[in-house]
């Protein structure tokens, strides 16, 4: 279940490139809207599966499409109106955050450390899609996976799996599968058989030369949190229920923060 939402500002702004977590900010601000509770539940709980430390939020959202699209060094400027997709797999997430955007139809951001209100001018509630075992997506955000490694300290920290480095590319792509799987298990309350389905998960080749190899993205989420995600086309071929939960929820980690969102490439 997806939304697309448009609106459009006062008087010309400024965005700086990394805007996920004041936009992550004010989704939250618009469920809150709707429901505090359930705003609150997501923000500080969110669905957690049992025997596991993962929690799970169940939303994704995209970068924001800009008009006009001009930047400058420090990022977009005479910005009048954004764009952006809201994807969520469970419908109370979905109902809140319609019913918080049309309680007075406005989104607040704080944006370089000043607020800016946006007017909501429109909603499309697109269609649902049926997938089936073999799908190719376009990302709408990048894709963030990680793994816990040792550092010099002896601490296990998080590592952003690169899928352009040979020996993390498998890496990539299983995490990328129990990722899924969880998220199922987590959804649904009930184990998951992982030889039901086989499962591959591979960027575009084409694509990536093209761009010589630089499919990686360095986000700064929140000043001193750094975020490195892939943004490339890619074919993913797995059990159609879990493409469903990588399209509604995200693919990969970080979703509520804006990573992993999608778009499915038809013919």
């Amino acid at each position: 279940m997806r939304i697309k939402i448009t609106a459009t500002t006062d008087q010309p702004a400024s965005f700086p490139f990394n805007y996920q977590y004041p936009l992550q900010a004010a989704i939250y601000s618009l469920i809150r809207e709707s429901s505090s509770e359930y705003s609150k539940f997501l923000h500080e709980q969110g669905y957690v599966k049992d025997g596991i430390n993962r929690v799970f939020k169940f939303f994704t959202f995209s970068k924001l499409q800009f008009s006009p699209k001009l930047c400058n060094k420090a990022g977009f400027e005479n910005v009048r109106q954004i764009e952006f997709v809201f994807s969520t797999i469970v419908e109370e997430s979905l109902r809140h955050m319609i019913l918080g955007i049309f309680s007075d139809r406005e989104m607040h951001l704080r944006i370089n450390g000043k607020g800016l209100k946006l007017t909501i001018i429109n909603v499309d509630v697109l269609e649902d899609i049926v997938f089936s075992g073999k799908e190719k997506f376009i990302c709408l955000s990048p894709i963030a996976v990680s793994t816990m490694m040792e550092n010099d300290k002896g601490r296990k920290v998080p590592h952003f799996l690169n899928y352009m480095v040979p020996r993390e590319r498998d890496r990539f792509a299983e995490n990328i599968k129990n990722n899924l799987v969880n998220k199922y298990e987590t959804l649904h309350n009930a184990s998951y058989d992982k030889r039901k389905h086989p499962f591959s998960f591979h960027f575009d080749p084409v694509y990536i030369a093209k761009k010589n190899g630089t499919i990686s993205k360095l986000i700064s989420f929140k000043n001193d949190i750094k975020i490195k995600a892939m943004e490339a086309p890619f074919a993913v071929e797995a059990d159609p229920d879990l493409i469903k939960i990588g399209y509604e929820c995200g693919w990969g980690e970080k979703n509520s923060a804006g990573f992993g969102c999608t778009k499915p490439i038809r013919r």
